[in-house]
């Protein structure tokens, strides 16, 4: 859109939405943190009509382990760029509206070069011309709820168990609702929620081009954490949020609308990089408790309805991609999960895995390679997909220096930060931010 079509699609989002004071600038560092500016509504209008908005060089590599501490070479100026097509008003507060931005470097010969928001945008853009038809991407958030010390919270109705009322006939059930109401003010629409397993809850969202599935999230997350707080109670996302107990996890689930020939070598190029691709989107020290049966698996392989693998096919054109939690940028991974998948298609590469229709487990070696291709497990920490992604030069060209070098930079510093903290600060640590 132009200056004007900004100026004018903002003003009449205002008028239809007169309730709106604050506006919300988001983005999404490299350590997965949403980071937020808040602006009144005539500032607003002046950024849409060519107002610049600058961030210092700290706005994309701060790591979670040394906050607010991070390591800069020199002073640097970021523009924050909102799309303003993704703005939202808070169903939380219909005071705010929640716009995303994408991050430009200033001075980089190349605009928006490190900016994953942008690179998803591309890649989608680009992906257009390999002949798979409409994309829709949907996610299902799983959360836990813990009290203000940081400790499970313990209602006499508690979450046990896999899709029970036990656990929603009280206020849990109450604050849902609320969220559910919420989200509808918002636009987003959901698809179910349920109890997912002890103490957790699960929400899954309708289906979205990749872009807005993703800003959608966001706002999803951000309204599941602020009405729950505003109880006293924290909905946490992160991967570890207790040291004996349930895991969450992020699945996101992918469909195209033509040519299910094509999508049999984008899931092989996919499961091709999976080792690089597990360093973006199972960012987190402690993520990888969740490389385990029914989580994100213990090998790399897929099958069909089969949740002992990263990857599940739930038909022709739709499968779900189980290897990713909230800790994530959700742009960079799903960019860099389109990449690979395209360059699955381009080579032609062969889906070597076979169709894995039962619990890999008990079976040996020697069955697993022959009956269904599946020769690697999937890694067991950070450090070890971290090694996978930087020697992957299909993902520095993808990224391009400055993107791949920086995240990489800013995930050793949490590797070498949080493996020396004690297992309780870490947890800590992790819930205070997702």
């Amino acid at each position: 859109m132009s200056r004007q079509d900004d100026v004018n699609f903002l003003e009449t989002f205002f008028n239809r939405h007169q309730s709106i004071s604050i506006v919300q600038l988001n983005w999404t560092d490299y350590s997965g943190v949403v980071r937020t500016r808040f602006v009144p509504h005539q500032r607003a209008l002046d950024l849409a009509n060519g107002s610049s908005y600058y961030l210092a060089q700290n706005c994309m590599i701060i790591p979670i382990a040394t906050a607010p501490k991070c390591w800069t070479e020199q002073p640097e100026r970021w523009n924050l760029c909102p799309d303003w097509s993704s703005i939202r008003i808070c169903g939380y507060n219909q005071k705010h509206a929640f716009v995303m931005c994408c991050v430009d470097q200033v001075g980089p010969e190349k605009r928006f070069s490190q900016c994953p928001r942008k690179l998803l945008q591309k890649t989608i853009e680009d992906f257009a011309g390999v002949g798979m038809g409409k994309i829709l991407v949907g996610f299902e958030i799983e959360f836990v709820l813990l009290d203000e010390n940081d400790n499970l919270y313990k209602p006499m109705d508690r979450v046990v168990g896999y899709s029970r009322t036990k656990g929603l006939r009280g206020k849990t059930l109450d604050l849902l609702e609320e969220v559910l109401d919420a989200l509808s003010v918002s636009g987003i629409q959901v698809h179910h929620f349920h109890t997912e397993i002890d103490d957790q809850v699960e929400i899954a969202l309708s289906p979205l081009d990749p872009v807005a599935a993703i800003d959608t999230l966001l706002l999803a997350q951000e309204t599941i954490r602020t009405i729950f707080s505003r109880h006293n109670l924290k909905a946490t996302m992160a991967p570890k949020p207790l040291l004996q107990g349930t895991h969450n996890g992020c699945h996101m689930h992918l469909s195209f609308s033509e040519d299910a020939s094509l999508v049999q070598h984008f899931v092989a190029g996919v499961l091709t990089k999976l080792h690089s691709l597990c360093a973006i989107g199972m960012a987190n020290y402690d993520g990888y408790v969740r490389s385990e049966h029914d989580e994100a698996g213990v090998y790399i392989g897929w099958g069909t309805e089969n949740r002992e693998f990263p990857i599940r096919k739930v038909d022709d054109t739709h499968w779900e991609y189980r290897f990713m939690d909230f800790t994530a940028n959700l742009y960079l991974f799903a960019a860099t999960l389109f990449l690979s998948g395209k360059k699955g298609i381009q080579d032609r590469i062969d889906l070597k895995w076979k169709d894995c229709q039962v619990y890999p487990e008990p079976l040996g070696p020697r069955e697993r390679f022959v009956e269904y291709g599946i020769t690697d497990s999937m890694p067991v920490s950070l450090q070890t997909a971290l090694l996978s992604y930087t020697s992957d030069e299909d993902l520095r060209a993808w990224l391009g220096d400055g993107m791949f070098s920086q995240y990489a930079d800013v995930k050793q510093k949490e590797v070498e930060h949080f493996g020396v903290m004690a297992e309780e600060e870490r947890r800590k640590k992790f819930v205070e931010y997702f």
